[in-house]
């Protein structure tokens, strides 16, 4: 449901070098990981774009020796502002703060008007005085926690006491209300930094950090929060003890997180190596994406497990299924509320959409559509609860990079 995004630092300026393959800046610029992985697999390409495809499958030591090398090989051009804004991405995505505040002074330095920028450096510089996000004890464990339509909830041990919060894998961020940040101890700064949301909302906000979360058995150190005014959506919505959102960060210090429709959750049990499956999930920025077959193509969506009011399609379906659009569609509006404000946004409604994702036959039924401003250009849209409980078993693993969907 929160797309939390630092204002314009996961827009990556995707301007590629003269003499670069046609096609290779195509797929760069469209973000469209899993293509561009396939066609420079065995073939030389700029290490911008190998370190794009590194980092967008988590492979961090691979794409800052790339990105590195881009940056290296003319400081000053397009080419090395795309790999500092892409490795400071995946040092967010890590828990990295330091690194990230390092690389954002860097970028300043050469393009010291850009407000995104001195937006992400003052969340970053917050986080990183409480050092890097690391992990104190790491074991494989199982344990009982709340999965419905209305979302997955885990249960999280603070200095003794249990919070019940929400993983929201859309979230860019972990979030936590101001009352909530009171409750258990957590450093809160404040902040003059903003973010946006996946509807177009921006909303002033705080930084905290917890300096010891656990989840089942593996210990996390310095977790980086927003915090949000306990009036403002969704927060407001939420019990006390209940007015958290797990971000990305989390599930990937975890390694790998799976549940059941009973409640029963996995974390940190690898499923299979890299060599033996085949990777269906990536990272674009930091919000995980993978493949949807639909009408026999492979389509790019979003996972967000923080969506309860419905999965979206977005203007890129729009485009490229104008035809189904035009002679099955129904022109509406609905109510979409993020943690910017709530909006009426046009809508065409599908009756029903039939796809395979993560080795499942999903449906959705109705299938909506929406205009601008919700979504984004480069993926089709995003898969919420509605599809993500139709399974017995959901299964993301950030090491093999691999997305299950189990009958």
């Amino acid at each position: 449901m929160i797309k939390t995004i630092l204002a314009g630092v996961m827009v990556f300026l995707a301007i590629a070098t003269a003499g670069d393959k046609p096609m290779l800046k195509q797929l760069y610029d469209q973000h469209r990981w899993f293509e561009l992985r396939d066609a420079i697999q065995d073939h030389d390409a700029p290490p911008l774009y190998r370190g794009a495809v590194a980092s967008a499958f988590n492979q961090a030591k691979e794409a800052e020796k790339y990105f590195n090398e881009a940056i290296k090989l003319d400081p000053k051009s397009d080419s090395a502002s795309d790999a500092r804004d892409m490795l400071t991405d995946l040092y967010g995505r890590a828990g990295r703060y330091q690194d990230a505040l390092r690389l954002l002074d860097d970028s300043l330095k050469i393009h010291p008007g850009r407000t995104d920028l001195v937006n992400a450096r003052v969340l970053f510089a917050a986080w990183a005085k409480h050092g890097d996000q690391s992990v104190a004890d790491f074991r494989p464990s199982t344990f009982h926690g709340s999965v419905s339509r209305d979302g997955i909830v885990l249960p999280v041990s603070i200095h003794g006491k249990t919070a019940h919060w929400a993983l929201d894998t859309g979230a860019n961020f972990s979030l936590i209300s101001e009352k909530e940040a009171a409750m258990f101890g957590a450093a809160v700064d404040d902040s003059s930094a903003s973010v946006t949301d996946g509807a177009g909302g921006v909303a002033k906000i705080r930084t905290a950090v917890i300096d010891e979360l656990s989840i089942g058995d593996t210990r996390l150190r310095n977790v980086a929060f927003l915090v949000l005014s306990d009036s403002q959506e969704p927060m407001s919505d939420m019990q006390p003890g209940e007015r958290g959102l797990i971000g990305i960060q989390i599930p990937v210090a975890l390694q790998s997180l799976a549940w059941k429709s009973d409640g029963t959750f996995e974390t940190g049990v690898a499923v299979a190596s890299r060599k033996n499956r085949g990777e269906n999930l990536c990272f674009d920025g930091k919000t995980p994406v993978t493949r949807v077959l639909f009408d026999g193509k492979l389509l790019d969506f979003e996972l967000d497990s923080g969506e309860q009011s419905g999965s979206q399609l977005w203007t890129r379906f729009a485009d490229d299924f104008a035809t189904l659009l035009k002679e099955r569609g129904t022109k509406s509006k609905k109510q979409v509320t993020e943690v910017g404000g709530s909006n009426k946004r046009d809508i065409i409604e599908l009756p029903e959409m039939h796809f395979r994702v993560g080795g499942f036959d999903a449906t959705l039924r109705p299938a909506r559509v929406y205009s601008k401003p919700v979504g984004n250009e480069f993926h089709y849209g995003h898969l919420g609860m509605d599809v993500l409980s139709q399974a017995r078993k959901v299964r993301l693993d950030f090491v093999s990079m691999t997305f299950d969907l189990l009958p």
